[in-house]
């Protein structure tokens, strides 16, 4: 998929296929506006331990894969932004289970 429109300019076409900013964003865009962002980390785990985890309804619908594995290599791509309060609470918390900072 190309990353802007193939003309070069702005699309207003709903049908276009394009990821012009000009359409309008999704549901999921619009109820996330204005919250801070959540921490993305990258896993490097063993590929046999990859395990997909079944829908509970619909066992043979894979919703994701078991994170409860041993993790070879741990990064984090984005920090959370907390609010102070919610800082200071995690850090209690942490400090209590003898969790790494």
């Amino acid at each position: 998929m190309l990353a802007s429109h193939p003309a070069g300019r702005p699309c207003t076409a709903p049908s276009c296929p394009c990821p012009c900013p000009a359409q309008t964003p999704d549901e999921g865009h619009t109820a996330r506006g204005g919250r801070p962002a959540d921490q993305y980390e990258a896993w490097m785990i063993a590929a046999r331990h990859y395990q997909l985890v079944p829908h509970q309804k619909t066992p043979d619908v894979p919703v994701g894969i078991s994170l409860d594995v041993p993790i070879l290599r741990r990064r984090t791509l984005r920090a959370a932004v907390l609010p102070a309060d919610g800082a200071a609470l995690l850090a209690l918390l942490r400090a209590a289970l003898d969790l790494e900072p």
